[in-house]
């Protein structure tokens, strides 16, 4: 055996879970990157994981402003997530400090699964106006962003 081929060979053993190697478990698909990883077929990628240097501290949710291909969204640090909530697979809440980010979509249970593990870094809405193709039927979308944030009396006027 050459050092080729030994480094091809420990390479290959490396990617691979421990249940892979005693042939119990599914092989991983390859991505375009090592560690990358993005829900959908398509080119619309309504989440996914996409390795930093410094670990996964944040998630970036992004939606469009409304008629536009203008981006709007939250960085949201992992550490001031206080609950996460969820209805059925069609919404999921995020509760943090000081507002509330509402995701609406379809088939969302992976997402929630992993925002909860922090193993997302990305979550974007899905817009016709950035995306001309629709995502197949049966995969992940997010439909809508919101965020909703408290009424305080700054917020409302002096005079109200």
């Amino acid at each position: 055996m050459t050092g080729r081929d030994f480094d091809k060979t420990a390479v290959a053993v490396a990617t691979q879970t421990f249940a892979e190697r005693l042939g119990r478990g599914e092989a991983k698909p390859e991505t375009a990157a090592a560690g990358e990883q993005a829900a959908g077929s398509g080119p619309y990628k309504p989440y996914g994981f996409l390795p930093t240097g410094s670990g996964n501290e944040t998630c970036d949710i992004q939606g469009w402003v409304e008629s536009t291909e203008v981006a709007q969204g939250i960085e949201v640090p992992y550490r001031f997530v206080t609950q996460i909530q969820y209805f059925g697979e069609e919404q999921i809440k995020l509760f943090l400090p000081d507002c509330i980010v509402v995701i609406d979509g379809m088939y969302l249970r992976d997402l929630r699964r992993k925002l909860a593990r922090r193993q997302v870094t990305f979550v974007q809405q899905y817009s016709s106006r950035v995306w001309k193709s629709a995502p197949p039927k049966g995969e992940p979308i997010v439909e809508k962003i919101s965020i909703v944030r408290p009424e305080t009396p700054e917020r409302r006027g002096r005079n109200s």
